[in-house]
């Protein structure tokens, strides 16, 4: 971990970085409490209910979306009320670091898709014996051309063959790789920023807010 810079507030390309996802992939609803909890790192959920005005049922739904994509975490801490009960209470937070890394993976993920259907279209069938009916790929065509006669004609039994017609409106792996890389240039670039920078751990497990009502921003 040498090299790392320690800092004690979170930097503003990360809340870039988690506004910037959640608007993108997320729900309204769902950014709405990302944005409050950038603002109010371990509140309590009845703050939640309070401040966004959702009913409980809502909240969790919310909540439960937001855990399984491995935005925020919770903890749950038992506290005594005014009639000497103790109750649980549920907080929530942005793990930062967890959050970096989930981002990175699955742009990762949809890269790595991308790249592999990029092979599947290079070594899918281009052309076609009309005779014996045997199909040859790109990489193959080499073999393919008859110098002779200008024409690309079948290893097996000499026809000519026919090039494959796919559907026009079948997506160029290529384009989408382009396009890919253009639209999440902004993540990466955001990404890039954070490099070299090790959060503390009171950022990383803040400390839990008992009132967040009064503070709200």
């Amino acid at each position: 971990m040498s090299g790392l810079r320690l800092v004690n507030e979170v930097p503003d390309a990360l809340t870039r970085l988690v506004r910037c996802i959640v608007s993108g992939f997320c729900s309204v609803e769902c950014s709405l409490v990302m944005d409050l909890l950038i603002h109010h790192p371990g509140i309590k959920e009845d703050d939640l209910l309070e401040i966004t005005k959702f009913d409980k049922k809502q909240l969790r739904s919310i909540v439960t979306t937001l855990k399984q994509d491995q935005f925020i975490h919770s903890r749950i801490q038992m506290e005594t009320g005014s009639d000497g009960k103790a109750t649980r209470h549920n907080y929530y937070f942005i793990n930062y670091s967890i959050f970096v890394n989930v981002v990175k993976y699955k742009l990762d993920q949809v890269r790595r898709k991308i790249e592999t259907m990029e092979r599947d279209m290079t070594i899918r069938a281009s052309f076609r014996c009309p005779r014996c009916h045997k199909t040859f790929t790109d990489l193959e065509t080499g073999q393919l051309f008859d110098s002779a006669t200008q024409t690309y004609n079948c290893t097996y039994c000499l026809t000519e063959v026919e090039e494959e017609v796919y559907d026009k409106n079948h997506f160029d792996s290529r384009t989408l790789m382009a396009k890919f890389n253009e639209q999440m240039e902004p993540f990466y670039d955001l990404l890039r920023e954070l490099d070299g920078i090790k959060l503390s751990d009171t950022l990383l497990d803040p400390p839990l807010i008992k009132d967040a009502k009064t503070n709200n921003r």
